[in-house]
């Protein structure tokens, strides 16, 4: 037997079903994690938005423009020593494959989705759970991909101190 299912019931379900992390964006998500986690660098830069790949190749550039000398010492306080052949490759990809390597927190990244909320057609929040509390990503739908958009990222709130 079949049961029609009107245009408002079917959002119902479909905001129903991704609260729950069944969305394609959790799925990408889990993926991103999972690559960074297996250090899989170039597989985790794909599921990047292209905005975001841009972002990270402009800080590069910026980062040429300084030179090696006052670059690799901002560099190295982040924790991201580099080479001057590594500084005179680096692109977008190799900044922020080196910058996660060093991260602690990269190794904190939970593939645990909470839940996702679209906001449109083309965007999913999704958020997952880290030691800090929990995190929400923006996927956009490129094409026909879900990609993360680490663009407006911002951390998780601070916990509030308490008055003891």
């Amino acid at each position: 037997m079949f049961y029609k299912i009107s245009t408002v019931g079917l959002a119902v379900l479909v905001i129903l079903g991704a609260g729950c992390g069944n969305h394609p964006a959790s799925d990408s998500v889990k993926a991103f994690t999972i690559a960074l986690a297996d250090s899989s660098w170039s597989e985790a830069w794909q599921l990047l938005t292209p905005g975001t790949r841009a972002a990270w190749d402009s800080t590069a550039v910026v980062f040429h423009q300084f030179g090696y000398t006052e670059s690799s010492e901002f560099l190295a306080s982040l924790s991201v020593p580099v080479t001057q052949e590594e500084f005179a490759a680096m692109d977008g990809e190799l900044l922020f494959t080196r910058m996660a390597q060093t991260s602690d927190e990269i190794s904190d990244l939970s593939s645990s989705v909470r839940g996702v909320e679209l906001s449109d057609s083309t965007t999913a929040l999704v958020t997952i759970a880290t030691s800090e509390g929990e995190q929400i990503i923006p996927v956009k739908l490129v094409g026909d991909r879900w990609l993360l958009d680490l663009t407006t990222l911002t951390p998780p709130p601070e916990p509030e101190a308490s008055d003891e």
